[in-house]
C-alpha cells in the first residue's frame, strides 16, 4: 500500500501546475501589454482578457484535478475528468469574447480612429459596430455548441429539429424572421450607420441612430429621448438621411409694401450681390432673387441659396445673417416691409351695438 504522504504531490501536481500557469500568463499579458501602445487596441484587447484567460487557466486544471478524483459511482466520466476541462475552456473562451466585445465598444471611437485612419468617422464605427457583433455571434456560436456538446445532441436529431423549428419559423416567427432579415439588410445596403441622424416621415419618427441591431435599432429623438424601432420599418418605408444632407438650401420669402414696387430691381440686384460675396454661400449650387408675385397686402419675393456644408446648425446661422442682411438692403433703398393691419368700420346705426 502506498505511503499517502508520498502520493500527496502527485495528487496535488495539477492544481499547483494550473496555478502556476495562470500566474505566468498574468505576467506574460501584462509585459506584452506594457510593450504596445498606450491606447492602442491590441494593449486594450490584452488587458481586458488577462483576467478571463487566467482564471480560465487556473479553474481548467481544478476542473480536470476534480474530475480525476471523482469516484465512478459518484459522476461517470468517460475522459477521467477532461469532459470538466474542455468545458471550462469553452466557458473562457466565450468570457474572453464577451470582454473584448465590450472593451471595443466602450472605446469604438479611439480604436476605430487609430486602427482606421484612412476612412472617415461613419466608416470607421460602422465597420467597428460589425466586429463587435460579429465577436457576440461567435461567442454565442461557441456556448451553443458546447451545451449541445455537453447534452450528447446528435446530428440526426439536429435535422429533426431543424425542420420543426423551419415549420415553427414559418407560422410563429415570421416577425423575427423579418427582423432579422431587415437587420443583415442594413449593414450590407448601409442606409445610414451610427450616428446618422435620420427621419421616417410615414411614421413621424426622427432622431440620431445610437446602435444598429439584428432587431431593433435605438434611436435618440430630438427630445433626448431613446426611441426602439424594428428593423422592418427601414425595409417598408422611406427613410430620409439628413445627416448625408451636403448642402442645406435657405429659402427666405419676404414682401414690399405697394408703393415700393419701382424699389424692387434695385433691391433685388443688392440681394444678388450680398449672394455672390457671401463667404457662407455655396457659389456652384443654385441661387436667385426674385419678385414672384402680387400677394394680397404686399409685393412678395423670394430669396434662394444654398449653405457650403450640410450642417444644420450652419444653415441656421446663414439664414439668420441673411435675413438680416435683408432688410438692411430694404431700409437702405427706402423700402418697407408691410405687417397685417385691421380697420374696423362702424354702420352709422351700430353705435349701440355689441
Amino acid at each position: 500500500m502506498p505511503d499517502p504522504t508520498n502520493s500527496l504531490p502527485l495528487e496535488l501536481q495539477m492544481p499547483l501546475t494550473g496555478l502556476a500557469l495562470s500566474l505566468l500568463s498574468l505576467v506574460v499579458i501584462n509585459l506584452l501589454a506594457r510593450r504596445l501602445e498606450r491606447g492602442g487596441l491590441g494593449r486594450g484587447l490584452l488587458v481586458a482578457a488577462r483576467r478571463s484567460i487566467s482564471a480560465t487557466i487556473l479553474l481548467s486544471a481544478l476542473g480536470w484535478w476534480v474530475g480525476a478524483l471523482l469516484s465512478p459511482s459518484v459522476v461517470a466520466l468517460e475522459r477521467n475528468g477532461a469532459e470538466i476541462r474542455d468545458l471550462v475552456v469553452m466557458l473562457g473562451v466565450t468570457w474572453t469574447l464577451l470582454r473584448w466585445k465590450r472593451e471595443i465598444r466602450t472605446n469604438t471611437r479611439d480604436y476605430a480612429s487609430r486602427v482606421l485612419p484612412a476612412l472617415n468617422e461613419k466608416d470607421q464605427i460602422f465597420l467597428f459596430d460589425v466586429l463587435t457583433k460579429v465577436i457576440g455571434i461567435a461567442a454565442l456560436v461557441i456556448l451553443v455548441l458546447e451545451v449541445l456538446r455537453l447534452l450528447g445532441v446528435s446530428a440526426a436529431l439536429l435535422i429533426t429539429a431543424g425542420g420543426f423549428g423551419a415549420a415553427a419559423l414559418g407560422f410563429g416567427a415570421q416577425g423575427i424572421v423579418s427582423n432579422s432579415l431587415s437587420g443583415l439588410s442594413l449593414y450590407i445596403n448601409r442606409p445610414f450607420v451610427v450616428g446618422d441622424f435620420i427621419e421616417i416621415p410615414s411614421e413621424t419618427l426622427m432622431g440620431t441612430v445610437e446602435n444598429i441591431s439584428w432587431f431593433y435599432t435605438r434611436l435618440r429623438s430630438l427630445e433626448r429621448q431613446p426611441v426602439f424601432v424594428p428593423t422592418t420599418i427601414f425595409t417598408t418605408n422611406t427613410v430620409v438621411n439628413i445627416a448625408e444632407t451636403d448642402n442645406r438650401r435657405i429659402w427666405i420669402e419676404f414682401g414690399l409694401t405697394y408703393n415700393d414696387r419701382a424699389r424692387i430691381p434695385p433691391i433685388v440686384a443688392d440681394l444678388e450681390q450680398v449672394l455672390a460675396e457671401h463667404p457662407a454661400v455655396d457659389q456652384d449650387k443654385a441661387k436667385a432673387v426674385n419678385f414672384t408675385g402680387y400677394g394680397e397686402s404686399s409685393l412678395d419675393l423670394r430669396l434662394l441659396c444654398h449653405g457650403d456644408s450640410g450642417d444644420v446648425v450652419d444653415a441656421w446661422a446663414l439664414q439668420q445673417n441673411l435675413l438680416l442682411r435683408i432688410g438692411d438692403v430694404v431700409e437702405a433703398q427706402g423700402a418697407s416691409m408691410p405687417f397685417p393691419t385691421r380697420t374696423l368700420i362702424q354702420a352709422p346705426d351700430g353705435a349701440d351695438r355689441p
